[in-house]
């Protein structure tokens, strides 16, 4: 067997995983494709485009003019933000409770981890989380979290179980990469996993049987090397990986979410070189003169201010150039796609003239335009919590006490002061909410650095410091009202009461 062959799917999916990454990095790896994203015209291919031809030397010039708009790199970004401007909760057994803090083996948090996942599935709408642990782990240590992209999930095959529930029994990853010589140089080495279920020889496999991996080369793979890892004396009997894409865990892949985008950014930057194109041609005018012909000696004019033309009798000359007809249809065409880029893009999520709205009309209004956005949360989430089971599984603890909630509130309404009085007063009024949830959404907003306890201390702290000048009167605030029965005042001693005392 070839450890290099793909799914068939993954060959499908290649060109589309291709295109969305060099649009997210952006102008340079476009650019650096050439013809793939910019075809030459048909006057630079008849001028001849190898190395050193004319027609190579007007598609270079023709391609540093053009421009491409960092649109998909915008749109993931904002999507990003949306989706993380809360953060996810996390719900572990106590023995796994390290893993929020360091759940990869570089040491990220779960809360990071999750943000690369959610990336990845709005990039290429596929990546694989596998649970691995260092083969000299120790008591007390943890397994981590290794993220695959789509593109190193070169190989998997599932069977069909009872109930039409997906048995994963391989799994192909390849993790070649560039590897420091001796002397410093670099040189790339082929490297895969492997992750077996069952016997390799059935394809169908579905039953018990222990997980077992191994690592090669593309030459040196044997099942007979294949090793069933041991955690606290523990085997698996299920390989520890886990498919994510943009809507689902399953082991099929789907589009890119944002691959529509992708290809409109690429039509975009096709019609920006065209137009660019145009508006230089309409500055290179050729001089033509007529009635006359000039010897090679004197077949160089100069032209402009301080240029001479002598002709004879009867001649003319006159400038010619392409006509400017087609460029007010150009820049119309132009303004229509990055309409429609901006209607597609995440740019509908961000402010605008919709931050003046209430906070239930924009919550409507982005809820009408969130569905993928929010498939993509829960999707991301569900498949982080199913890795985390593994573990749990493979320490002998309940995967039923791991949860991932992700953010699924896109909106984030501002605390104003005007808001924060009126939940004073509704609170004067008898509202059931405390002074500590009051401070908690100051905090969220970003009023006070403090938590409640240290709040609480800061404001007894001023209550003793403060000149009685500046005290205000028993009776009266700083208005002149009289203040509510309810509203909690200053004790005795000079100091606010606590909630319980109020």
């Amino acid at each position: 067997m070839s450890l290099s062959s793909v799914h068939p799917e993954y060959t499908d999916l290649f060109g589309s995983w291709s295109l969305m990454r060099d649009t997210y990095k952006g102008e340079k790896a476009v650019k650096d494709k050439g013809i793939a994203y910019l075809p030459a015209t048909s006057s630079m291919i008849m001028n001849g485009m190898q190395v050193g031809g004319a027609g190579a030397a007007m598609y270079d010039a023709y391609k540093m003019r053009s421009y491409f708009p960092d649109i998909v790199v915008e749109a993931v970004h904002a999507m990003l933000g949306v989706m993380h401007n809360h953060p996810p909760e996390f719900q572990l057994p106590d023995k796994m409770s390290g893993l929020i803090e360091r759940a990869t083996d570089n040491g990220e948090s779960l809360a990071m981890l999750l943000r690369r996942i959610n990336e990845q599935q709005i990039i290429a709408g596929r990546l694989g989380l596998l649970v691995d642990f260092d083969s000299g782990i120790k008591v007390g240590e943890l397994p981590y979290i290794a993220l695959y992209r789509a593109e190193a999930i070169k190989n998997w095959d599932t069977a069909t179980a009872t109930l039409g529930r997906e048995h994963l029994n391989l799994v192909v990853l390849d993790e070649s990469g560039m590897v420091r010589d001796a002397d410093f140089t670099w040189t790339k080495k082929d490297r895969y996993r492997v992750l077996v279920l069952g016997d390799l020889s059935e394809n169908e496999y579905v039953g018990e049987a222990t997980y077992r991996f191994g690592v090669y080369t593309d030459e040196d793979f044997s099942e007979e090397k294949l090793i069933a890892p041991r955690l606290i004396g523990r085997q698996l009997n299920e390989i520890p990986f886990t498919f994510v894409n943009s809507r689902d865990i399953a082991a099929k892949p789907e589009e890119p979410p944002l691959i529509g985008l992708a290809r409109l950014a690429m039509l975009i930057y096709r019609s920006e070189a065209d137009y660019r194109q145009s508006l230089f041609l309409q500055g290179q005018d050729t001089l033509v003169i007529i009635g006359t012909t000039t010897d090679a000696a004197d077949s160089r004019k100069h032209v402009g201010a301080n240029g001479v033309i002598s002709l004879p009798t009867g001649a003319d000359a006159k400038f010619i150039g392409v006509s400017s007809t087609g460029l007010p249809e150009q820049r119309v065409a132009l303004e229509n796609l990055y309409n429609s880029a901006t209607a597609r893009g995440a740019k509908m999520l961000d402010g605008g003239p919709s931050s003046r709205e209430s906070g239930e009309a924009l919550r409507i209004r982005i809820a009408a335009k969130t569905a993928t956005l929010n498939e993509v949360a829960l999707a991301g989430a569900f498949g982080l919590q199913n890795a985390l089971r593994h573990i749990a599984k493979w320490m002998d603890l309940d995967p039923e006490k791991v949860r991932v909630v992700p953010n699924t509130d896109f909106t984030s309404s501002e605390l104003s002061g005007d808001n924060l009085v009126k939940i004073m007063t509704a609170k004067g009024l008898g509202a059931p909410i405390s002074l500590q949830s009051v401070h908690d959404l100051m905090k969220e907003q970003g009023l006070t650095i403090y938590d409640f306890e240290e709040e609480v201390e800061k404001i007894e702290e001023e209550a003793q410091i403060l000149p009685q000048n500046m005290a205000v009167g028993d009776n009266e605030d700083a208005s002149g009202a009289t203040p509510q029965a309810d509203t909690p005042t200053a004790s005795s001693d000079g100091s606010r009461p606590r909630e319980d005392d109020a």
